[in-house]
């Protein structure tokens, strides 16, 4: 797998992960996984930069005062989003995720990385999956809030497909 920048790698995915794109996604995650099976880092540095910048655009959504001693928390919903959940009831790989989330919200960096180490603690394609496709739609939710809202977003993600003001929007089509 040649290296590219883990945050280019991330915009890549959050693009064709909007663009609904599954065929790239795919393709994508295989060779992570593949290079996380010979002792790669990628994943996790792509995942890292992910988590940061959720965290930043959590913190945007929440407004200031910013509490000196951050408190987060989150609350779990099922895919319909009608139902709360415990966070015992999901993956291992989500429920690291989103404690990964979490910990670097409340500037708990070695635990942040302590808890992507769990996610992708596991060298198979679905737990790959399951971590990348949660990471990534909760990153495309928040790119959407962020410009739905007109607040600052970490400009590095790039637009997204399905923004009023992105590619799509500006012609229309693509």
């Amino acid at each position: 797998m040649t290296y590219r920048h883990p945050r280019s790698q991330a915009r890549y995915l959050v693009s064709v992960m909007d663009r609904g794109d599954n065929e790239s996604v795919v393709l994508e995650l295989a060779k992570l996984t593949a290079e996380r099976a010979g002792g790669g880092r990628q994943s996790h540095l792509i995942v890292c930069e992910l988590v940061e910048a959720l965290a930043t655009m959590l913190r945007t959504a929440s407004g200031p005062p910013w509490p000196e001693t951050p408190n987060y928390g989150l609350e779990l919903t099922d895919d319909d989003d009608d139902r709360r959940i415990a966070i015992d009831e999901t993956s291992p790989q989500v429920r690291a995720s989103v404690r990964a989330l979490l910990a670097r919200l409340n500037d708990h960096n070695d635990d942040a990385l302590f808890q992507v180490e769990l996610a992708l603690r596991e060298d198979s394609f679905q737990a790959t999956l399951e971590v990348f496709t949660h990471v990534l739609l909760w990153t495309i939710g928040a790119l959407k809030w962020c410009d739905a809202n007109k607040m600052p977003r970490p400009q590095w993600l790039g637009e997204l497909a399905s923004s009023p003001t992105g590619p799509r929007g500006r012609r229309g089509r693509q």
